[in-house]
């Protein structure tokens, strides 16, 4: 008979929802990107919206986390007086892709000559530099909370 302790054995569970909100927020927030006389500010995150689990389950470790990200930039180029302000959208950070094909897409709210540089930018250096935030937060998750999750087994003694 299977009774609730042993199904307790077999499956434990973390919430790491509020720990992850944390962490993205302080890899992304202020996160900067620069390439000749154009720099980028990741000003604030606007949209932070999902969950993240750490589980156990018959002493496997799998971590379930999905979000979609929102974040406000600021651009500056250097000579110029126009301050552009634009919007990343992160809409596929989940345990189905890889920090590698997560998609970053980029709009530029302020109109300007510089425009299409900036959007570039982003494009491909930005890219790259969130993803590797990213990266570090799909690392961080999986060694932080895989600590008390690995239930000892029963292991039969010989008699």
């Amino acid at each position: 008979m299977i009774t609730p302790q042993y199904l307790r054995k077999l499956r434990s569970e973390k919430n790491a929802t509020p720990w992850s909100k944390t962490r993205l927020t302080d890899l992304l927030e202020g996160l900067t990107v620069e390439e000749g006389p154009v720099c980028v500010k990741l000003e604030s995150i606007k949209t932070l919206e999902g969950e993240a689990t750490a589980n156990n389950r018959k002493a496997k470790l799998i971590f379930l986390y999905e979000w979609e990200i929102k974040i406000g930039f600021i651009a500056r180029v250097a000579g110029s007086d126009t301050e552009y302000k634009g919007t990343l959208e992160i809409p596929n950070l989940s345990d189905e892709n890889d920090a590698s094909e997560v998609d970053v897409n980029v709009s530029v709210d302020t109109k300007g000559p510089h425009e299409a540089t900036i959007r570039e930018l982003l494009n491909k250096a930005g890219t790259e530099k969130i993803r590797a935030a990213l990266d570090v937060y799909i690392r961080e998750l999986k060694e932080e909370f895989s600590k008390g999750l690995i239930l000892p087994t029963d292991k039969v003694k010989p008699q």
